[in-house]
């Protein structure tokens, strides 16, 4: 959970005088200031968000975590997240850094980072001890115990405004548009009342068969097709109205609210998975992760419902609270384990090495090959992964064992038992 509680400050630097030549570039510099640092929530899934800084035509912010446990050790550190709040993808190049009450910088990192859509983050997992932050000796919190972190952002020269291409707004004018369609599809659900058998609600929804057997190959083929150039009519009777109309509009490029993700996630991702609307799927199950507080109590029906709809982001959402949470769920009589699948053990096993060899993003890379050792991505998360294979032109929608297979050219070298008990 992120909540926006702390101002960034815009720094503008002014030169007197011809400034070196060295100085070819610019950058553009925002102070956050994360008052009562100590007082934080200090969950590790407690993030502090920052609001939104602008540059280069795009909005960001950082989120803190103040308190992330290192793998094994018991040494507590910070973590930081850049995340870009705009639509599409950009590159950025940060310097990320924590100042002293002189103004002194104490700690950086300058990274240069490609996100790939609104709401795609990197971050900084083990940044600075908390101890070290929290040490009065090392002078980095004042008096109001308000810890300073800059962001530097590199600004590009060329930042003139371009349209951008309007060929997404274009598909989603001849959205249902019954005069140029070809397609129509009766969309009904039976009422819920016990012996009806009257439709609660039935709508039509136009289409064009090009754009589906482009973009919804499985969708198209319920339409069959028409021998005389006809309007071509399906009947839909085991998806919603409004869930269908997310997902056509999906299908012509639109974007579903974030709201309704988040408010019909299940509803979406079980459509979205009959049709092999992958991108969509994904999306809803992003949402349903950032929404749905894994417990005791739901994170068996959370992994068996994840397992069965191949739903990899939140099964390792799921196996992760098993790994951290070992021992209260053997202790609880409510969690019966009786119908978990044999192969989500070495996913639990996955999650235990993952956290205790602290895995990031940065793998090893075989230049000859062109791809990543199996056995760096062995332990990646599935974010990562998905990340890899869409940077790779690889569809991202995948298991692990297929993300990694793919990546590493056919290699699945596996994890032995030496290395989950290092």
């Amino acid at each position: 959970m992120r909540t926006k509680v702390h101002r960034a400050i815009n720094t503008v630097t002014l030169d007197v005088g011809k400034p070196p030549s060295s100085r070819g570039e610019t950058w553009k510099t925002f102070t956050i200031l994360y008052h009562g640092f100590e007082d934080l929530s200090t969950g590790q899934d407690d993030g502090i968000e920052s609001p939104s800084f602008f540059c280069n035509g795009e909005w960001w912010n950082l989120t803190i975590f103040p308190c992330v446990p290192c793998g094994g050790a018991s040494e507590e550190h910070v973590s930081f997240h850049v995340f870009h709040n705009s639509e599409g993808g950009a590159s950025a190049t940060f310097d990320l850094g924590v100042l002293d009450n002189n103004g002194a910088v104490v700690r950086k990192s300058v990274r240069k980072e490609y996100f790939f859509d609104e709401d795609d983050g990197e971050c900084w997992i083990i940044f600075m001890k908390r101890s070290y932050i929290l040490d009065p000796s090392n002078n980095i919190l004042d008096d109001n115990g308000t810890l300073k972190v800059k962001v530097q952002m590199k600004e590009e020269r060329d930042t003139a405004f371009v349209p951008r291409n309007p060929f997404q707004r274009k598909m989603e004018g001849i959205f249902l548009d019954e005069t140029s369609s070809d397609v129509c599809f009766e969309v009904s659900v039976v009422a819920e009342e016990e012996g009806s058998n009257d439709a609660a609600s039935c709508d039509w929804f136009y289409a064009h068969r090009l754009i589906l057997d482009t973009c919804a190959p499985m969708l198209a083929a319920v339409c069959g097709g028409s021998d005389k150039g006809e309007m071509a009519m399906a009947t839909i009777t085991d998806v919603k109205p409004g869930i269908f109309r997310h997902l056509l509009f999906y299908v012509y490029g639109g974007k579903v609210p974030k709201v309704d993700l988040k408010a019909h996630a299940k509803d979406i991702i079980d459509a979205a998975d009959k049709y092999s609307i992958a991108g969509l799927k994904l999306e809803a199950e992003k949402a349903y992760v950032s929404s749905t507080e894994i417990t005791i109590e739901n994170v068996m029906d959370n992994l068996l419902y994840a397992d069965a709809m191949n739903c990899f982001l939140l099964k390792e959402v799921a196996v992760d609270f098993i790994a951290d949470n070992g021992e209260e769920l053997i202790a609880s009589d409510g969690v019966s384990f009786d119908d978990l699948p044999g192969h989500v053990v070495k996913d639990v096993l996955v999650a235990i090495t993952r956290k205790k060899k602290e895995v990031v993003a940065e793998v090893a890379y075989d230049d000859k090959t062109g791809t990543f050792y199996a056995h760096g991505l062995s332990l990646m998360s599935v974010s990562d992964l998905r990340k890899k294979m869409f940077a790779g032109g690889f569809d991202a929608d995948g298991s692990r064992e297929a993300m990694i297979k793919a990546l590493s050219g056919g290699d699945t070298e596996s994890i032995s038992n030496d290395e989950i008990e290092d």
